[in-house]
């Protein structure tokens, strides 16, 4: 019989469509693709079975250090050597083991089928004794517990203290929260969800409360399927990078360059102020999901491709405001993308600087005399922020830093932002 054909009786009929489609991802995760995307790839359309991938997916994600301490301490074979289908099962049916609610026995069985189906009969024995042995482990170091690199860790410690450090790393294994952003009556949307039995509030950024937000609790479901979804009510988008997007201070009529554009969070919530928008983005693909974006909320904005790393952009004219949202770490969305943690290193950090700092040279040039720049980015690590921000000031006297903005660590389930506001003279 072929692989993964679905036949009565066989593995691939027996093996939940949630769990495979969690270990499969995970397997596309490996191969260097965005967590998200693999999980929609491989996910059941709805239903439980959907939630449970992506319930198994993102767990088996956020508590990686865990499991794998769990599997080297069962398993006389080195992780490095065993074969990667084998290593996901393993690390899903161990997430599940110590944080889902099946039976123990279910999940271990589940585990041998889905060992026959992804990777081989032969064994199917050696998974069933990590599983059934995993108590060997013993009591796991409150380190590994914390389930991020560890010189990631050292450096919030250095920053932030232990305390601090530790309370951000462990929020960042749990369920990122759902915020939504409106044009429209953010009152008349708060009652809708109510209505729908959700229990919407005031989403937070750094503390304060970010208008015309809300964060969304309780069973979500599918966010498609959510009340004003269909009728471009509202979209999605992290409370701090709405907040990143108000620096720009946007007032009607304005023209505005939203250099890093994609996805297209921080376009529409500029477009809501009344922007006259310019959204560009290296990637094509990217930008025809921020034109999807658009045409479900009624908005409009010139699109355009182009890698700022390649040169400035041609005859756009002078901007009264560019935002920088600059490619970079991503280490401030760990809770919302846990395969980060385990791609990045520290090295990375003064390579993304260098392209950050040609990335905001290039688009400050599109900035009119008395114009707003916002650079920010996605992490709060220095040199990726406040170091390429302080880099130009000191090159490019015509700016002086009138604001910074700054989510870390996050208090709200945000992401961690740094940004700052300058100003051309």
């Amino acid at each position: 019989m072929s692989k993964g054909r679905h036949t009565p009786g066989s593995s691939a009929s027996k093996v939940n469509p949630g769990r495979r489609a969690a270990v499969r991802a995970l397997l596309r995760v490996n191969r260097g693709e965005r967590g998200d995307h693999a999980l929609e790839a491989e996910a059941p359309p709805a239903g439980k079975d959907r939630a449970l991938a992506w319930h198994l997916h993102s767990g088996a994600l956020q508590h990686r250090a865990e499991l794998d301490h769990i599997i080297s301490a069962c398993s006389s074979r080195p992780l490095a050597r065993l074969d990667p289908a084998v290593l996901a099962i393993l690390r899903v049916a161990l997430f599940e083991l110590r944080h889902g609610r099946a039976p123990d026995r279910a999940v271990v069985h589940q585990a041998a089928e889905l060992t026959r189906l992804e990777a081989s009969r032969h064994v199917v024995g050696f998974v069933n004794a990590v599983l059934r042995n995993r108590s060997r482990a013993g009591e796991i170091p409150p380190r590994v517990l914390l389930n991020h690199p560890e010189w990631l860790l050292a450096r919030w410690e250095a920053r932030y203290g232990p305390e601090q450090a530790a309370d951000w790393a462990r929020r960042n294994n749990q369920p990122p929260p759902l915020c939504i952003a409106t044009a429209g009556d953010l009152a008349e949307l708060d009652a809708l969800l109510a209505q729908a039995g959700l229990e919407p509030e005031a989403a937070q950024a750094a503390g304060m409360d970010v208008p015309g937000m809300l964060r969304v609790l309780g069973p979500v479901g599918q966010v498609g399927a959510l009340p004003g979804a269909a009728e471009g009510r509202w979209w999605v988008q992290d409370a701090a990078a709405a907040a990143v997007a108000d620096m720009v201070g946007c007032k009607p009529g304005w023209r505005v360059l939203d250099a890093c554009a994609a996805p297209g969070g921080k376009t529409f919530r500029l477009i809501s102020q009344g922007a006259d928008l310019l959204s560009v983005d290296r990637s094509a693909t990217r930008l025809e999901h921020t034109q999807q974006g658009l045409d479900r909320l009624g908005m409009t904005a010139k699109l355009q491709q182009h890698d700022w790393l390649e040169g400035p952009l041609e005859a756009v004219g002078l901007m009264d405001a560019v935002l920088v949202d600059a490619p970079c770490s991503g280490l401030g969305t760990l809770r919302r993308h846990p395969e980060i943690r385990w791609r990045r290193k520290s090295e990375d950090l003064v390579q993304n600087a260098h392209r950050q700092f040609a990335i905001l040279k290039r688009c400050s040039t599109l900035v009119r005399p008395g114009g707003v720049l916002v650079y920010a980015v996605c992490s709060a690590e220095p040199e990726e922020g406040e170091g390429v921000a302080q880099r130009f000031l000191a090159q490019n006297g015509d700016f002086v830093q009138d604001a910074v903005f700054c989510s870390a660590p996050p208090t709200s389930g945000e992401d961690a932002f740094w940004a700052a506001r300058l100003l051309r003279g």
